[in-house]
């Protein structure tokens, strides 16, 4: 249940976050030339509503229609959303989320329905007509049905949220949101439910509370401050470097697995968001538009002139009391830890720097019997580094169980569970009992190097004669799939070499669309990969990034293959050089004799210099194949 709720939320977030810096430039005009704003301007306010009114919606339907069905659902979408916008007086955000997906699994349905029933020579005829004809239809639907529902809708929540703001009893809706937000749901609760509403109210007052109920960092300042104040160990050492990325940066999550590993500070975020909430209400604060990411930067950014402090004071307080709250908490967990480790006696490492959970070997696990290497898709990096992993502890002789997963089904007997730093905090919710260690890379990181010291430490004082002694024979995790053809997952034509330097996104999306146009992936599975980027980088390092799709877009894979995109003058993936891009698309494990292949290459300095070099395809394919 929780994981389908978290895939709902990812969903929403998906519509959402890919056009947050429209939000952030429609809540800059607004807040700047509105007649209220800080710099009045009776002809650029115009801009104000047809953005509100078009470009937001639009935007939102043709994300979500080509998340579900590619260039073609996102058209669908962008069409579809104009009935509803046309048929409501009030901004169509929640219409345009219904009408956007919906748009796209109808024209998905379509295309699997005339597959193979097209005769040649007319497909460009039907692929045009029918998202025209599809997309007409579906405008009419939300014209005369959808607008009228969501508008009425939108008209109930808005009511009711005014009622309760009257009543002085929003602050009762701390109870709701901060647990939603620990839960991995703060997205798609600020944007899919408090963002709609706070636009329609700031329409008609300039400004709304409701773009406060979420992103305030107040109560995660207060938190992390706590474990900073009066934790110990690597709680404390963690916690200073936390705030700076929660409340200056707005990634919320990173305090999410401090209340995820005491439960019971919960009730400090709850408070603080509560105080804060009592006090805007009280102060008539709010902002003119949603702030994203909940940085205090932008919640002052998107203040209304005049208010700054207001605003400032509110968040503050909030920090405040979320501080007095938790630091009772915080103290009791550190009386009860060991003065020399920081963590408690017979229980879980707290959070170190590069790794949560402790280098340590779990208390619970010793000794270490599965190590699993975890991804959002459990397909690509993970994959890449389980198998390099796997093959150094082999050359070791060190029997220890090496897989690899998706981020939401990590197995229950995994001992330790490896993932990149951007995953920890989504990771850290769903691992209880497995020592969990945080790297910046799969293929070469200190962390990695730690732990393979510390597996063969204990291989040495199991065997009595070293390492190499404990044999690794039955131990070895089965795959899944015969070793397949290299051949059939990895063709001369889809590689392709000396292309120009481009952003990273045209670099996935040209990976994406060569899988698809070699028959290895749906068009949806194009978008998939563009999401899991945001999520974390694929990039390995070492002038290598292997991007692919999210977990929920398995499906999306007809058959599993490979490309490579070689980038002589590079592609930045996050401040550093990708030379090769290599797209995945994989069908179970049946592709990790390629990975296994790539990470061979890889140990080859030489080899690698001559694959980001060559003119010749040929070079790449005879090298890999």
């Amino acid at each position: 249940m929780r994981q389908q709720i978290q895939k709902f939320g990812r969903t929403l977030s998906g519509m959402v976050m890919p056009n947050i810096g429209a939000f952030i430039a429609w809540g800059f005009i607004t807040a700047l030339f509105i007649p209220s704003g800080w710099w009045p301007h009776e002809r650029l306010a115009q801009l104000v509503d047809p953005m509100l009114t078009y470009l937001l919606p639009l935007l939102i339907a043709y994300t979500a229609g080509r998340n579900v069905a590619g260039e073609r659902g996102g058209v669908t979408g962008a069409v579809a959303a104009v009935g509803v916008i046309v048929g409501s007086d009030i901004p169509m955000f929640i219409g345009a989320m219904i009408m956007g997906p919906l748009a796209g699994c109808t024209i998905r349905w379509f295309d699997r329905w005339i597959e193979g029933r097209v005769k040649a020579g007319f497909e460009m005829l039907v692929s045009n007509f029918s998202v025209g004809i599809l997309g007409m239809l579906l405008a009419i639907l939300g014209y005369g049905v959808v607008g009228s529902v969501v508008a009425g809708l939108t008209v109930l929540i808005s009511n009711g949220a005014e009622i309760v703001i009257r009543h002085g009893l929003l602050p009762l809706v701390s109870v709701f949101v901060e647990p939603a937000k620990v839960l991995f749901l703060n997205n798609a609760v600020n944007h899919g439910i408090f963002s709609p509403i706070g636009i329609e109210q700031a329409r008609e007052t300039g400004q709304s509370i409701m773009f406060l109920l979420e992103t305030n960092p107040g109560p995660g300042l207060g938190v992390l401050l706590a474990c900073w104040l009066f934790g110990r160990g690597s709680t404390r050492q963690s916690a200073p470097g936390a705030v700076v990325i929660q409340f200056f940066g707005g990634i919320h999550e990173i305090y999410f697995p401090y209340i995820l590993a005491r439960p019971a500070l919960i009730l400090a975020p709850i408070a603080g968001s509560a105080a804060g909430l009592l006090f805007f209400s009280l102060s008539g604060a709010g902002l003119v538009a949603p702030a994203s990411p909940g940085s205090i930067v932008s919640v002052l950014a998107m203040a209304p002139r005049g208010q700054t402090l207001v605003v400032l004071l509110g968040v503050l307080i909030s920090a405040a009391v979320s501080l007095f709250v938790a630091s009772p908490f915080v103290r009791r967990a550190s009386d009860a830890e060991s003065p020399a480790t920081g963590h408690a006696a017979g229980s879980p490492a707290q959070p170190a720097p590069g790794v949560v959970g402790g280098t340590a070997p779990h208390p619970a696990r010793v000794p270490v019997r599965k190590v699993v290497f975890a991804c959002d898709a459990g397909m690509g990096s993970s994959a890449l580094g389980a198998t390099r992993f796997r093959k150094r502890l082999a050359d070791a002789g060190i029997g220890v169980l090496v897989g690899n997963s998706a981020a939401d089904s990590i197995p229950a007997d995994a001992d330790v569970v490896v993932c990149q730093s951007l995953l920890a905090a989504r990771i850290a919710g769903a691992v209880k009992d497995a020592e969990l260690v945080v790297i910046d890379n799969f293929l070469t990181d200190a962390n990695l190097d730690a732990l393979f010291a510390r597996l063969d430490r204990a291989a040495e004082r199991a065997s009595g004669v070293g390492g190499a002694a404990v044999k690794q024979s039955e131990n070895t995790l089965p795959d899944d799939a015969a070793a397949p053809d290299g051949g059939s997952i990895l063709r001369p034509e889809n590689i392709r070499v000396g292309l120009a330097p481009e952003p990273k996104e045209a670099a996935i999306r040209r990976a994406g669309e060569l899988l698809v146009a070699g028959g290895y992936a749906e068009p949806e599975y194009v978008g998939a990969m563009l999401r899991r980027e945001e999520l974390a980088t694929t990039c390995l390092g070492m002038g290598i990034a292997i991007p692919h799709g999210t977990s929920d877009a398995r499906e999306r894979v007809l058959h599993s293959g490979i490309v490579v995109l070689q980038y002589p003058g590079g592609v930045d993936f996050g401040g550093e050089k990708v030379h090769l891009v290599v797209g995945i698309a994989g069908v179970g494990d049946a592709h990790l004799d390629i990975l296994a292949r790539l990470s061979a290459s890889f140990e080859d300095e030489e080899l690698l210099q001559r694959l980001m070099t060559a003119t010749d395809p040929k070079i790449i394919y005879d090298n890999l194949k």
